[in-house]
């Protein structure tokens, strides 16, 4: 039998009550560097919030207008999805909310479609490349005053922490 090893009973009993007696001597210290801690952390979060706001205020929106034979083939598809999902990359370190890349799409006159990419004004330069073919990129303009609002028909709404 192999001995020596494991500390006695008595000894852990010893070694657990010396860390507390250490811990409680020391509980103001703990006390001030949890405190310092969330206080470093409010203010990150405060500033990466101010920063997303300013950041989303100076956005910059592209409008594409196909052409009324528009058929995209999906390889067309797929490139022009990766152009975007590269706009993140493209606009730098970003808070989250703000890099993101908003498509809508609104049937104008005639039937035609009429698209809008939004997107971080530092990423500008990839938002005016459409990347389809027989698509006219118009010139970004500033972002509209009007507040978009997306209705589902005949949906009811979810519930609060409701699930699909």
């Amino acid at each position: 039998m192999v001995t020596g090893i494991l500390p006695r009973t008595s000894e852990a009993g010893h070694w657990l009550w010396a860390l507390v007696e250490a811990g409680l001597a020391s509980l103001w210290w703990i006390v001030l560097v949890g405190l310092a801690a969330v206080g470093v952390w409010v203010a990150v979060a405060v500033w990466g919030r101010r920063r997303a706001v300013r950041e989303l205020a100076g956005r910059t929106r592209v409008e594409l207008v196909p052409a009324a034979p528009f058929d995209p083939e999906l390889l067309e598809v797929g490139r022009v999805a990766g152009r975007l999902a590269s706009v993140r990359s493209a606009s730098g370190m970003l808070p989250r909310r703000a890099a993101a890349v908003r498509v809508r799409v609104v049937a104008g006159e005639e039937g035609r479609l009429h698209y809008w990419w939004e997107g971080p004004e530092r990423s500008a330069g990839v938002l005016r490349q459409s990347g389809y073919r027989r698509v006219e990129v118009v010139a970004p303009r500033a972002p509209s005053e009007r507040r978009w609002r997306i209705r589902f028909v005949d949906a009811a709404p979810l519930k609060r922490g409701g699930s699909w």
